[in-house]
C-alpha cells in the first residue's frame, strides 16, 4: 500500500476517533457519534476525569455478543485493574485511582486478538501529570503520583499553561512495533 494512501487512511482515522471522543452523543439511525459545529475536546471531560484514561478506537465486528464479550475479556486481562467498557466502535478502559498504566498490555491485548475482522485503529491516553525535560531537551509526561513516564512531542497549535500540574490528551504511538511507546499531545490544560 502506498504511504500517501496509508497516511490519508490514518488521518482519516484520527479525524473519526477524535469526532468519536468528542461528541455528546450518538446519531440513532446509524449509530456514528455526530458533532456539533460547536463542540469540543472538553465534552469528553464533563463528568469527574479518573486519574487516567486509554480511549481504543477499533475497526470491524464490535455489534455480535461474542465479540463483546471477547473485547471485554481481553482488555480486563491485559489492564490490571483498569475499568472497561465498550461502546459502539470503542473501547474505554478507567483507571479511577493513581497506579501504574500498562498502556502497552492494554493496546496490545485487542491489537494481537484473534477475533475476525477486528483490528485496532488507534489509540488515545489522557492522565494528570507533569512536563519534564528529558535527555537532549526533548519533553516527556511524569504521569502524578507515579513517576511512570513517556516521551511526548506537542501536536500543532498546542500551548502550554503555565508551570505545575497538567491534564494531557494524547495520541499513542509506537504500539504498532516493539519500538518506544510515545506521546503527541492533543490537548494540554491546567490540571484540576
Amino acid at each position: 500500500m502506498p504511504s500517501s494512501t496509508r497516511s490519508r487512511g490514518r488521518v482519516a482515522a484520527l479525524v473519526l476517533l477524535s469526532l468519536a471522543l468528542c461528541s455528546p452523543g450518538v446519531h440513532a439511525a446509524n449509530k456514528r457519534p455526530t458533532v456539533k459545529a460547536s463542540a469540543h475536546s472538553h465534552s469528553v471531560h464533563a463528568e469527574q476525569a479518573p486519574f487516567a484514561r486509554v480511549f481504543l478506537a477499533l475497526r470491524g465486528c464490535t455489534s455480535c455478543a461474542h465479540c463483546r464479550t471477547s473485547i471485554r475479556q481481553m482488555v480486563r486481562a491485559g489492564s490490571k485493574g483498569g475499568e472497561a467498557s465498550l461502546r459502539d466502535d470503542k473501547v474505554e478502559v478507567r483507571y479511577p485511582k493513581p497506579r501504574s498504566v500498562p498502556l502497552r498490555d492494554v493496546i496490545r491485548s485487542l491489537a494481537k486478538n484473534r477475533l475476525h475482522d477486528l483490528s485496532v485503529v488507534d489509540v488515545l491516553f489522557e492522565a494528570t501529570g507533569t512536563l519534564a525535560a528529558g535527555e537532549n531537551g526533548a519533553k516527556r509526561f511524569v504521569i502524578a503520583g507515579t513517576g511512570q513516564s513517556f516521551p511526548i512531542a506537542l501536536g500543532t497549535g498546542i500551548r502550554l499553561p503555565g508551570s505545575g500540574p497538567v491534564r494531557v490528551v494524547a495520541l499513542v504511538e509506537g504500539w504498532r512495533t516493539n519500538g518506544v511507546i510515545s506521546l503527541v499531545a492533543r490537548e494540554v490544560r491546567t490540571a484540576a
